[in-house]
């Protein structure tokens, strides 16, 4: 029996990123030749572990990939896109961002998209990081006086009493007339070209399965985020699981080249990188080990 190769995945713990690799963690798609171990972890330490090089597979925000290209590809399978929409920043007491100069704002983790769009748009407030999940109740203890909400908390925050001051995706779309590509999925170059499209051909087979059983998925992946009392699973995984997800189209490629020169322009680069794409080849389609429903 051929000895199968084991393979780090790490995303997410959020209803999006678990929807994409649903089918492959309960086991419902294979991934020949490879046993898959799954890790989830809040964006702010999966950007710092890509930078050490720990998984083989990672979400990323795309904001650090000039950073780790040399040592990760691109999957094209798991880009979170924003079509006018993504990071938004809340406040409990203000309503324009000229008024948050020299306040305290909490980003979820430096560097961040989140954190990337605030300093352009608002480059004169304190940001603070901070776990994501822990902005919303600081603004209301009184610790922050504005936060950043990414994953659900983009659609929960009204919930907590919190109220809009700029939806900074939204802001960077209608600026630039593209999406927002504000996270990857990105995968070791050292596994090799073959190894790298096979990966990429089954996560996107994992993410169509979720698709096609999307009631089955829904009702494993709600465990994640607010959970089931956030009531805001299924809008948000529509949001950041969907067509974009499955194939990264032009437009989305055009954004992130457009994104990835402004973190150059930002210094948080020397050198804008070469973007290698996985594309994932089309073999026979895998069927799953058992039926759904």
């Amino acid at each position: 029996m051929k000895t199968l190769k084991t393979l780090t995945i790490a995303y997410t713990p959020d209803s999006d990123d678990a929807f994409y690799y649903d089918a492959l963690e309960t086991g419902l798609i294979p991934l020949p030749g490879f046993r898959p171990h799954f890790f989830t972890e809040n964006m702010s330490c999966l950007n710092q572990k890509a930078l050490q090089g720990v998984y083989d597979v990672t979400a990323i925000s795309s904001v650090i990939y000039p950073q780790i290209s040399r040592e990760y590809a691109i999957l094209n399978v798991g880009t979170s896109v924003g079509r006018g929409y993504g990071p938004v920043l809340v406040s409990r007491e203000f309503s324009k961002m000229e008024n948050l100069n020299g306040k305290r704002v909490g980003v979820p983790g430096i560097p961040t998209t989140g954190w990337f769009l605030l300093k352009c748009f608002c480059p004169d407030a304190l940001m603070i990081e901070m776990q994501f999940d822990e902005i919303a109740d600081a603004i209301n203890a009184g610790n922050l006086d504005a936060g950043v909400m990414i994953h659900e908390e983009l659609l929960y925050y009204p919930q907590l009493g919190l109220k809009c001051v700029a939806d900074l995706g939204a802001e960077w779309c209608q600026r630039h007339d593209l999406p927002l590509p504000v996270g990857l999925n990105v995968i070791r170059r050292s596994l090799g070209t073959a190894s790298m499209e096979r990966i990429c051909s089954g996560i996107r087979q994992s993410l169509e399965f979720s698709l096609a059983h999307s009631s089955e998925a829904l009702s494993r992946v709600r465990r994640m985020g607010r959970g089931e009392a956030g009531q805001c699973t299924e809008k948000f995984v529509s949001m950041f699981a969907n067509s974009d997800s499955v194939r990264m189209p032009a437009d989305v490629r055009e954004a992130l080249n457009v994104l990835l020169c402004q973190v150059v322009d930002l210094g948080m680069s020397s050198e804008m990188p070469q973007l290698t794409i996985i594309e994932g080849m089309i073999p026979e389609r895998i069927h799953a080990h058992k039926q759904v429903g």
